[in-house]
């Protein structure tokens, strides 16, 4: 305990010494006299008074000090995951906790046992971090999904903060699958984290389906590829049948042997879908002779099942190396088949005459359409199909009839001729600096700066004008006029390229073969574009991933719209999910403002689910939308169906920590006695009390002065 004061305490000595002079002076000699005893009660309460004045000036404080020991406390993360299942117990067809229980008991009975030095407290880890209380071994399931390992060693410490934390023990077969590598966050770990591997290290016969891989899209009554990868661990080289199924409905069947010892082989099997919308298909393998577990033996995948290809009309200008070089790339999409009339000086067509009906195609493409040769009934024929809403591509050539596309697809065209006849000059494509982020442009495994770098296309020497509404993408580098040009109008979309010669861009030299992809990326890209719907729906439901993880949670975002294409914040936004037995699950999005919603059902069984959502304004209907989604079953703890004693090893080593095994961890509470980072801490606390600021001061001194007051009316004094 300790005084300080707010000035020098000397200089309140002083003020004492003049606070006793002037009582002395004033009771030395009184009127009337008093006697010797009553002058000195009278000056002792002045000269008191005075001296807690003087004192409580010069903002007295009273310092105490405190002394306190806290034990270590030592954070015990024991991995809650399906994995020790495995990793503990040599059949785990079902579910086995309880094997997964026996083996971590001694563990856990190791650091509660009283030798510990310090206090555990315990963590359960899987996807998340979680503290245990009572039972500890009964809070266990060894349920949880995913392992990671790294978020627990990340909030042990934050969750302990305010205690003496002297290490981290991780109880786990070290097999982490989700969130930041658990060695990193090692490194940077304030105490040692010490390791217990549990579960068999040993190398045991496993047969999994590593990976299963098929197009994102397929068509009805088309042949689908499946690519399957399966991983064996101490194969027996013997022949096993890869089964794809759909709800228990054999799809195809094929047999591949399988490695002697560990090893991947890959095999291909296929299936035709019967019917549309978005489809699961499963991968499965039968069970090994002694497999450790059959749980990572299938493997599901979704795709959505469209009920036709993308039809596409080219009709060129006349046989000329550009419609060649956008025939072969849409010949070579695989979503698209291309119906290709190119005309004659006859006025016929190669390939056959012009389809009788239109109705059927998706995009007309125009590689130059129309020449001179073909007949204006025919022009009007394609004209009349594109104002009617199908989308078109125009790509102009130099055997174009320009006063055809002036009179006929005027109303289509994105940019309008200044004359009905044109010359040609070789000028570099450009891409506008504005528009380099447009999906048209961006071509995978290619960078738009290497258009500049393509060999120069032949564009029209007179004036292109853009529509008001149009939106130019690329331009001639050297005068700047438009060469490829977008419109979207009323739904329907068309493009203009107005340059010739991108035959040359198929066919680059080899000290341009970075650039490759450029041309075919850009011309499906186009084809893509114009056959892409627009979605004017007033009311968008979409859920957030398809599809989900076994333990994801099913999420959706939503958009609403009124009339006139403004946002509606306050509406009612009911969303119905249905599940393949036809179990529907009524639910309501949440508003987020301007327009926006959102809505998180949770976890759903493995499956194929439909869904409707409904938008209403009070009594007045807005809008529905429909979809699908999947939500895959997750396997990713049976993967890797072994203790990893090499990692647990080096996330001890990492953090200065020592690795246990269940058999040696009774040496731990030994190990940490003889550390010194896990001893108790003196903690010294330090408090202040202000005095000056005390009431009780203030209530002697006025005590003190009205007792001198009363006695001096008492005894009568002047």
């Amino acid at each position: 305990m300790a005084f300080s004061f707010g000035y020098s305490p000397w200089l309140l000595l002083l003020c004492v010494a003049v606070a006793g002079g002037l009582t002395y002076g004033t009771y030395r000699a009184t009127v009337p006299s008093l006697s010797a005893g009553w002058r000195l009660l009278l000056g002792g309460l002045r000269f008191l008074a005075l001296a807690l004045i003087c004192f409580l000036l010069f903002e007295p404080v009273l310092q105490q000090f405190r002394s306190t020991e806290r034990p270590p406390v030592l954070a015990v993360l024991v991995d809650n995951s399906q994995s020790l299942q495995v990793v503990t117990a040599g059949d785990t067809s079902t579910a086995r906790p309880n094997a997964a229980r026996t083996s971590v008991r001694p563990v856990i009975d190791a650091l509660q046992d009283e030798a510990m030095p310090g206090t555990a407290r315990f963590f359960r880890v899987g996807e998340a971090s979680r503290a245990l209380s009572g039972s500890i071994i009964d809070s266990l399931r060894f349920d949880g999904a995913r392992t990671d390992l790294a978020s627990g060693l990340q909030a042990a410490p934050e969750e302990l903060r305010d205690e003496n934390l002297g290490g981290i023990v991780v109880v786990s077969d070290g097999q982490y699958n989700t969130g930041q590598n658990p060695l990193r966050v090692a490194d940077r770990s304030p105490v040692p984290v010490h390791t217990v591997t549990v579960g068999d290290t040993a190398r045991q016969r496993d047969l999994r389906v590593q990976d299963v891989s098929t197009n994102d899209r397929a068509y009805l009554n088309s042949s689908v590829p499946v690519r399957v990868t399966l991983s064996v661990t101490e194969g027996p080289g013997q022949p096993v049948p890869v089964t794809l199924e759909q709800s228990g409905r054999t799809l195809d069947q094929r047999p591949v042997r399988l490695p002697d010892g560990t090893g991947e082989v890959s095999v291909d099997l296929t299936f035709e879908p019967e019917q549309a919308g978005l489809q699961q298909v499963t991968v499965r393998v039968p069970e090994l002779a002694g497999e450790v577990t059959t749980r990572n033996n299938a493997q599901s995948t979704s795709l959505r099942v469209l009920e036709s290809k993308r039809q596409v009309l080219l009709l060129g200008a006349a046989p000329a190396p550009d419609v060649s070089a956008l025939r072969r790339v849409y010949e070579r999409t695989a979503d698209t088949e291309v119906t290709a009339r190119i005309p004659t000086p006859e006025g016929t067509f190669l390939d056959g005459p012009l389809p009788d009906d239109l109705s059927p195609f998706d995009v007309v493409v125009l590689a130059g359409f129309p020449s001179p040769s073909v007949p204006d009934d025919v022009v009007q024929r394609v004209a009349t199909l594109i104002d009617d809403g199908t989308p078109a591509l125009f790509f102009l050539d130099r055997q174009t009839d320009l006063a055809a596309w002036t009179e006929h697809f005027e109303a289509s065209l994105p940019a309008r001729p200044d004359a009905s006849t044109s010359s040609f000059a070789e000028a570099p494509f450009r891409i506008v600096e504005s528009a380099r982020q447009h999906p048209v442009l961006r071509i995978e495994d290619a960078e738009g700066a290497l258009f500049e770098r393509l060999p120069p296309l032949q564009v029209p020497a007179s004036a292109w004008t853009p529509t008001p509404d149009a939106q130019v993408l690329g331009t001639a580098a050297t005068t700047s006029a438009p060469l490829l040009v977008l419109r979207r109008r009323a739904g329907l979309r068309t493009a203009a390229f107005l340059g010739n010669g991108v035959w040359r861009w198929a066919l680059l030299p080899s000290e341009l073969r970075a650039a490759d992809p450029l041309w075919p990326g850009l011309a499906s890209n186009l084809l893509r574009w114009a056959g892409t719907e627009a979605d004017d729906s007033p009311v968008r439901v979409r859920p957030t991933a398809s599809p989900f993880g076994g333990t994801d949670a099913v999420s959706f975002t939503g958009q609403v719209y009124d009339q006139s294409r403004q946002p509606v914040s306050d509406a009612t936004v009911k969303v119905t999910v249905t599940d393949s037995a036809g179990t529907e699950y009524p639910y309501t999005m949440d508003p987020t403002g301007q327009g926006r919603y959102t809505l998180n059902v949770g976890t759903l069984p493995e499956g194929t689910y439909q869904y409707e959502a409904q938008a209403r304004l009070g009594e007045t209907d807005l809008g529905t939308d429909r979809g699908e989604f999947s939500v895959a079953p997750l396997r990713i703890e049976y993967q890797s169906p072994r203790a990893d004693a090499v990692f647990m090893r080096q996330l001890a080593s990492r953090s200065g920590g020592t690795a246990y095994t269940p058999q040696t961890v009774d040496q731990l509470p030994t190990d940490l006695s003889d550390q010194n980072s896990f001893s108790r801490e003196v903690v010294r606390q330090s408090s202040e009390a202000e005095l000056w600021r005390t009431s009780l001061f203030l209530i002697a001194i006025l005590a003190l002065l009205a007792s001198e007051w009363t006695l001096r009316k008492f005894l009568g004094l002047t």
